[in-house]
């Protein structure tokens, strides 16, 4: 859930910015969920590469007060699939499995918004192809999620590693210069006293590295990069 929340903060701005354009859903494919009824106003609907996968992407938002979690179970196994739902701090993440396929679903629902956001993650049956890489990704890092959404050209992906974020934002500094990008800021605190962020520039690319510590455990990075030529 942690992973999936920055990139989809990212992508959810990007979407919605992007030539003015809104992307309307018509009518309800196999396998996908049918919203008839349920208190959800439509956002948009966009595609994108989740960790290597053509994925199609739907947004919601709903009123603070409504049992989205409940109402998204009970449609879900109205229409045959099998649900589970894991709670976390910011809301919820599930699965919901039926017709051969499996869509992953996510609620946000942190309590200084005065709405939820619901993301209906729906990607094509078959075997996923390898995310494609922008920059390096980190020696010996663990992979979370990357997404790819070629409407905004931006790219985010999530990985761990048990080293430093000074170890990682050196690591960065140095393969990203070879390259030819070029800082915009040192590595800075992003608001939380173990968290630090620095930012590249090239030509009209921009790059983001945020590296946050976790004492006693492994450590969390995201990777960003908007308007890079994938």
């Amino acid at each position: 859930m942690r992973g999936w929340k920055p990139i989809l903060l990212v992508l959810l701005v990007g979407a919605l910015a992007v030539n003015g354009r809104v992307f309307r859903a018509v009518g309800v494919r196999a396998g996908q969920l049918n919203t008839v009824g349920l208190p959800l106003e439509f956002a948009y609907r966009t595609t994108m590469a989740v960790d290597g996968r053509r994925t199609e992407v739907h947004v919601y938002s709903a009123r603070f007060n409504e049992p989205v979690v409940e109402q998204l179970r009970d449609q879900f196994e109205q229409q045959g699939f099998e649900v589970s739902f894991r709670q976390t701090a910011d809301g919820a993440f599930g699965v919901a499995k039926g017709d051969g396929r499996e869509t992953r679903i996510l609620v946000l629902s942190p309590d200084s918004q005065p709405n939820q956001m619901v993301f209906l993650f729906y990607p094509e049956v078959g075997n996923s192809g390898k995310s494609r890489f922008p920059i390096p990704g980190y020696p010996g890092g663990k992979m979370g999620h990357a997404v790819l959404d070629e409407d905004t050209d931006t790219f985010c992906a999530t990985l761990e590693t048990m080293d430093s974020s000074e170890q990682v934002h050196a690591f960065y500094a140095g393969v990203l210069a070879a390259n030819g990008w070029k800082p915009a800021t040192p590595p800075a605190r992003s608001g939380n006293p173990e968290g630090r962020m620095a930012i590249f520039h090239k030509r009209n690319q921009v790059c983001c590295i945020l590296a946050k510590d976790r004492p006693g455990g492994s450590n969390r990075v995201t990777l960003l990069v908007k308007g890079a030529g994938l």
